[in-house]
């Protein structure tokens, strides 16, 4: 089976430099441009793809479409397909939390085991995307889990994932049992191919 794994278009989030993990997100022309070229390459191949497995998330559910009008196959959506769920720091600056939480590259969010009190008062109010940040290791047993899910449940040869950023990294690293951070980053309607 191979996974033509997708970035979403840009997004207007995107461009305000936020952590949008499971914000539904607004695809930009820009973004919306990016996945119609993304599309034009993809009828180039020759290739008869089979269907388009989505994230459920908004702004890979408007770039499925796109690419769905183009090449006329179905949409399926899965929740685990998700950005990363950065908790109570969704919609936060990248600039202020990577002064905060990124060290050595690596983002180390207050989690069950490491809380802080002062990030409690900031950011817990009324917030809907959870306590705790998914942590490096989280998103990466659901993208492993991810890939088994998809090839058990669907029997194609050739499907495209329309996913996000980190989570199309963590998948790739699943597949070759490395870290995410060995993965080049993806830009938005960049295609990686895989096969499962």
């Amino acid at each position: 089976m191979n996974l033509y794994i997708i970035r979403h278009g840009e997004t207007e989030e995107n461009k305000q430099m936020i952590l949008q993990g499971h914000l539904p997100g607004t695809l930009t022309d820009n973004g919306k441009q990016q996945i119609k070229n993304t599309s034009e390459r993809l009828l180039t191949t020759g290739i008869n793809f089979d269907c388009i497995i989505s994230s459920d998330l908004q702004r890979a559910i408007d770039s499925a479409q796109i690419i769905s009008s183009s090449l006329s196959i179905p949409i399926f959506t899965m929740a685990i397909l998700r950005e990363r769920n950065w908790g109570p720091y969704t919609g936060m600056l990248i600039s202020e939390a990577a002064k905060r939480f990124k060290i050595n590259g690596i983002w180390q969010f207050p989690n069950k085991h490491h809380f802080i009190k002062e990030v409690e008062d900031d950011y817990q109010k009324n917030n809907k995307y959870g306590k705790f940040a998914e942590t490096e290791e989280e998103i990466f047993e659901r993208a492993k889990k991810a890939l088994i899910e998809i090839k058990n449940m669907y029997k194609y040869d050739n499907i495209i994932i329309v996913t996000h950023g980190q989570f199309a990294r963590n998948m790739i690293a699943a597949k070759f049992d490395c870290n995410y951070h060995e993965v080049s980053p993806i830009i938005n309607g960049e295609i990686r191919k895989i096969t499962i």
